[in-house]
Order: C-alpha cells, then sequence, then structure tokens
C-alpha cells in the first residue's frame, strides 16, 4: 500500500522556505507549537496501516517539544528579567553620581583644596574596615606612592562591625602629604596571629558606566567599582 504523502510535506502544511526576505526566511524556520502539532498530525494520518507508530512514540514526541518550549519561555522571561535588574540598577547607579562613598578596596586619592580664605588644605583620606571575629588589636597602616608609611592609624575594637579611621593627610612635621593615591594596609591580631581584613575608603563617585555585567562607577582618581563594592553613602 502506498502512501499519500507529498514529496514535499513541509510545502503542503506551508512551513517550506520561501524565497521572501531574509526575516521572512528566518521567522519560517522556526518551529512553533503550531506547526508542530501539524507535523504530528500529518505524520498520523500517513503512518502505514498495517505497521502504525507505537502511542508512546506520540508521546514522546509531545513531551519532548513541550520541555523544549517551556524552557525557550523560561529563558525568554530570566532574559527580561535581567534586562529590567540591569535597567534598574543603572538607574540607581546614576542617581550616585557626585555623591562621596564608602566603597570596597585598598587604594584612597588625597588631593589638596583651595579654603574659603585661599589657602590649601589636603583632602586627607577617609576609610572603615571589616573586624573579624575574635580580634583583639587591630591598625591601619598608609602608605606613599613609594611603599613609606606616612601615618599608622591604631583602629579601636569596641563592637562594632565596620569601624572608621581617617588620616589629615599631614605628615609628621605638619606638612602636607603630596597629592595622589595612597594603599591602606589593615592588620588585625586574633589569638596572637595577623590577619588581613577588608579595607572601605572614602571615594567620589564621577560617572556611571554600562557594561555587560551591569554598571560601573568610576571613582574620581580611582579605578572603576561595581554597584555592589559600596557600603555608605557619605553624604
Amino acid at each position: 500500500m502506498t502512501s499519500s504523502v507529498s514529496n514535499d510535506i513541509y510545502a503542503d502544511l506551508g512551513l517550506a522556505a520561501s524565497k521572501g526576505s531574509k526575516d521572512e526566511n528566518k521567522a519560517q524556520q522556526n518551529l512553533g507549537q503550531d506547526d508542530f502539532l501539524k507535523l504530528l498530525t500529518t505524520q498520523m494520518e500517513n503512518q502505514d496501516p498495517f505497521e502504525p507508530m507505537d502511542n508512546t512514540q506520540f508521546v514522546a514526541q509531545m513531551a519532548q517539544f513541550s520541555s523544549l518550549q517551556g524552557i525557550q519561555d523560561l529563558n525568554a522571561t530570566v532574559s527580561g528579567f535581567e534586562d529590567s535588574v540591569q535597567s534598574n540598577q543603572v538607574i540607581q547607579a546614576s542617581g550616585l553620581v557626585g555623591k562621596a562613598a564608602m566603597v570596597k578596596g585598598d587604594t584612597a586619592q588625597m588631593y589638596h583644596m583651595q579654603q574659603a580664605d585661599g589657602s590649601v588644605a589636603p583632602s586627607g583620606i577617609l576609610g572603615s574596615v571589616d573586624v573579624p571575629d575574635g580580634a583583639s588589636k587591630m591598625n591601619v597602616e598608609i602608605t606613599n606612592a613609594y611603599g613609606q608609611v606616612v601615618k599608622t592609624i591604631d583602629v579601636p575594637v569596641d563592637g562594632s562591625d565596620r569601624p572608621s579611621f581617617s588620616w589629615d593627610g599631614r605628615l609628621k612635621d605638619g606638612r602636607m602629604g603630596p597629592e595622589g593615591n595612597y594603599k591602606v594596609n589593615a592588620t588585625a591580631t586574633v589569638d596572637g596571629k595577623g590577619q588581613a581584613p577588608q579595607t572601605y575608603v572614602g571615594a567620589v563617585i564621577e560617572s556611571v558606566g554600562v557594561t555587560k555585567n551591569g554598571p560601573e562607577l568610576n571613582l574620581d582618581g580611582l579605578s572603576s567599582v561595581k554597584l555592589a563594592d559600596i557600603v555608605e553613602i557619605i553624604n
């Protein structure tokens, strides 16, 4: 018994690629749910009645298509959610431009500021540090571009999770330290051993950049940071 299936079953179902535009051809290459059901129905109509296909094969095909369709829908939903989250992050980050913030890092910028009376004063450096569990003592060393220690600060361990520290920007002889970047290195003593806890420095958010991984905050005089690296808005 011969089958009545056309030589081009896809053309009979209206699924064959036409010579239309590139977008039309691309759309016709996508098999939707209605197209799948048309193919499945045609497959059943044209099966050999003496050797019919096992019903489990039809069920398996439908299950595979449903699973694939579900995954595609989930991917589309997740993609839309990611775009929405990133847009909200960009809007949130743009509102921080011009503000001073405490950001994760070990490099701070110190510059000279002109006062209202015309005199010049150092901006100083503001920072904070995480306190490890069991820490009995902690200090911060500020070093210049040559690795020389310009200031050592004892940080009190008084129960605060992230105590702050500051340097007025002046050297031991009272002169202003040079403008530029300074390293902030913290050491905590836990059970008689030294640890290097996470430090944070004050910085001014200059602008916002958008990357495929989300917004980046460009800091005045420092490297850019992620939105999640900000732990406090100072003003």
